[in-house]
């Protein structure tokens, strides 16, 4: 719990083995990538990453996605869990293109660096920071992405001698955290994960992807396009992800349900990721009907189990102005 105070408040160095690296290279690969994933893989450069996601034929996300450019390789991030399934059924895809899909987790290092002075430590390592979300710097043998967050933050990507080395000068001055401290940070910045518990089961809208330009409706097809964008052409989004506090004692996690403490029919809430919040209860992101939230009171939706789901305000807007 220390460690997740510390990347809240304080300086924190993050271990980032819970993410899998896939490597997409090739003379086709922005062509084969352009065909499969839900953003346009034209905007991703030297100097810009982009959120993205995987869906099915019938537009639900099987994995959400962080895409660079690390050298000449297309990168995907993503879940380690996933890892294995979706290299097996991207490459299912691939037929006569020359793209070669490859798990290249173990081949490079990943480290997340938030706080002022491990922000100073690592500028004076590297140089000058990406200064814009999503933004790229290449420097000294390392890629390092300015990602979404309530304070700056930045993943290091490298060889692993090259991260450890910063690895081993953060630390001095910095908490070294894990998997649910990093997770914790993305629920403050409205990021979602897919997990297996959940893969497949939110069209990318529910998840916020089209708020945080995780999704073109401008670009070509892709697989599962037709049912995305009629979604978002006839307006007929009735859910959306929203972060909360729940005061609830039991562990969450993703893919479990909250119900609501109104008959017949309760409000279901389908959690898309939770972590224990360091003083009680969880902080989470989770999928409710907007009808649901919108006649909630400022005291938040009472649960079937006598527990709340306060709402907390997301870094974005879930509608235009």
């Amino acid at each position: 719990m220390n460690d997740i105070r510390a990347a809240i408040e304080g300086d924190a160095v993050f271990n980032l083995e819970h993410l899998a690296l896939i490597a997409v290279d090739g003379n086709d690969a922005q062509d084969f990538l352009q065909g499969q994933l839900t953003n346009d893989l034209c905007a991703v450069t030297a100097s810009r990453a982009q959120q993205s996601a995987w869906c099915s034929p019938k537009g639900r996300v099987l994995t959400c996605l962080l895409v660079f450019r690390h050298g000449e390789r297309l990168m995907l991030q993503l879940p380690r869990s996933l890892v294995d399934q979706t290299v097996k059924r991207l490459r299912m895809f691939v037929l006569r293109a020359r793209v070669t899909v490859e798990d290249v987790s173990d081949q490079w290092a990943r480290i997340g660096i938030v706080g002022s002075r491990a922000e100073s430590c690592l500028r004076e390592l590297v140089g000058e920071l990406p200064g814009q979300v999503d933004e790229v710097r290449a420097a000294k043998d390392v890629t390092i992405i300015r990602l979404r967050g309530r304070r700056p933050r930045y993943e290091v990507i490298g060889a692993p001698s090259a991260i450890a080395s910063l690895m081993n000068t953060c630390r001095d001055i910095a908490a070294v955290a894990g998997a649910d401290a990093w997770e914790y940070l993305d629920i403050e910045a409205g990021i979602a994960n897919v997990f297996p518990d959940t893969s497949d089961s939110f069209l990318p809208q529910m998840i916020n992807l089209d708020r945080v330009d995780g999704v073109s409706f401008t670009k070509g097809c892709y697989v599962g396009q037709e049912i995305v964008a009629r979604t978002q052409h006839l307006g007929r989004i009735k859910r959306r992800m929203y972060r909360a506090h729940w005061d609830g004692g039991a562990d969450l996690g993703p893919g479990d349900t909250l119900e609501g403490a109104g008959e017949p029919a309760p409000m279901k809430a389908q959690v898309v990721d939770a972590k224990a919040a360091p003083d009680g209860g969880c902080e989470l992101l989770a999928v409710i009907p907007i009808e649901a939230v919108d006649a909630a009171g400022p005291s938040g939706i009472p649960l079937r189990d006598g527990s709340r789901l306060t709402l907390t305000a997301l870094p974005y807007p879930l509608q235009d102005e």
